[in-house]
């Protein structure tokens, strides 16, 4: 089935009824225009396939949903407006309607170039400088998102003071020179860089003394290539897909630990789909944790990961959590739960900022202790020193034998 009719299948279900607006975290931080929520992009989807969509801006629209699928849990017609954003982004970035964005373009030549949305291949294997790995089929696959929240969080700070014409212009020029995109490396936050960098030490040394024995593949570890699939690069995203597994292979890697629900998701999800062949396994460490934990004097509230819990995953970190501490989840928890604004940081930093700094209160409203288990989570919630990655969170509470 073509793109065109895969999105006219589901946008015909729609009755707009506009129970998917109460639901999507985006409409509000973009002042209720309705084109940036869930009604509003199924509408639209619609109306830009029937009729003449030339100088119509479709782009900002589709790219700003958040793939978190919160829309299709409360609409009684099963319409999913995350997917319907999905179709209509991989049209835009075939040419077929709209306008390209100039940074996804940015992102999706710098990861065909260099195998990273922000050309840090060698920089994102430094944190594990001195570790000792097993010699292992196992593999664990970091999918350079801890590495890469230091310099999106130092990037978007700049990017405030730089009118948005001239970050389309900066960006259309890293296009036609992307090797101008490595400058990134100079652009990083050292604290949360330290602590990110804590936070992949603290899950390896967990699963480590969980007997888990596995491998990492340092400067050669693939980027996944989530933004090229997300952003709607389908054509790249299958080419690119097809070289991580052909590498995978080619280093004898027979089971996949994943330590974020993005890189979890594409390789349990969306890897078979796409890769004729593939079939590695693939577990999210959480669930490979063996360890004995003191209780906590206190109770916490926790930030599911839509990747997990909206995309149908499961994993055994809300089990641990409870097993050490009592859990208040916010109103919108289980599959009602709201994303934390993330995937917007790299196009749409002030709604990603709008959407975080709500969530942030829903959470800290039921306890002042916030666990994130997600690096975009963290990246963007910690706005003060209670909310803490689930790895350090449990590794404080460790027991040593």
């Amino acid at each position: 089935m073509n793109l065109i009719k895969q999105i006219e299948e589901i946008t015909d279900k729609c009755i707009s009824c506009g129970f998917c607006e109460s639901a999507c975290p985006t409409l509000e931080p973009d002042g209720y225009n309705s084109v940036f929520g869930a009604r509003g992009r199924v509408i639209l989807a619609d109306f830009a396939l029937k009729e003449s969509s030339e100088g119509l801006e479709l782009g900002n629209s589709f790219y700003s949903c958040l793939d978190c699928y919160a829309c299709v849990n409360v609409c009684p017609a099963g319409v999913n407006a995350g997917v319907v954003s999905e179709l209509m982004r991989e049209l835009v970035a075939s040419g077929n309607k709209g306008k390209k964005n100039p940074v996804a373009e940015m992102i999706k030549t710098s990861i065909m170039e260099y195998g990273n949305p922000l050309g840090l291949k060698e920089e994102s294997a430094e944190w594990a400088e001195g570790i000792e790995f097993d010699d292992s089929s196992t593999m664990l696959i970091t999918g350079q998102m801890y590495q890469m929240m230091p310099y999106t969080r130092k990037i978007n700070k700049v990017r405030k003071y730089i009118d948005e014409n001239l970050t389309i212009n900066i960006a259309s020029a890293m296009i036609r020179h992307i090797s101008l995109i490595k400058f990134s490396r100079h652009f990083y936050n050292k604290q949360l860089r330290d602590k990110m960098n804590g936070d992949l030490k603290n899950i390896v040394s967990m699963l480590q003394k969980s007997g888990v024995k596995f491998n990492y593949l340092g400067a050669e570890e693939p980027y996944p290539g989530m933004f090229l699939h997300e952003l709607g690069y389908a054509k790249e995203f299958k080419e690119y897909a097809e070289t991580v597994y052909n590498l995978l292979k080619e280093k004898g890697v027979k089971r996949i630990i994943a330590i974020d629900p993005h890189t979890y998701d594409i390789f349990k999800n969306v890897y078979p789909e796409v890769v004729k062949g593939f079939k590695i396994p693939v577990v999210y460490y959480t669930d490979l944790l063996d360890l004995e934990y003191r209780k906590f004097n206190g109770n916490i509230t926790v930030q599911e990961p839509c990747h997990i819990v909206l995309h149908n995953n499961n994993f055994k970190a809300i089990d641990i959590l409870n097993s050490v501490a009592e859990i208040k989840l916010p109103e919108r928890s289980g599959k009602s739960t709201m994303c934390c604004g993330g995937p917007d940081e790299l196009l749409f930093p002030d709604t990603a900022k709008k959407v975080s700094m709500k969530r942030y209160k829903d959470l800290k409203a039921k306890s002042d202790n916030v666990i994130t288990i997600c690096p975009l989570c963290y990246n963007n919630l910690a706005y003060d020193e209670n909310v803490m990655d689930f790895s350090e969170f449990m590794g404080s509470l460790m027991v040593k034998k």
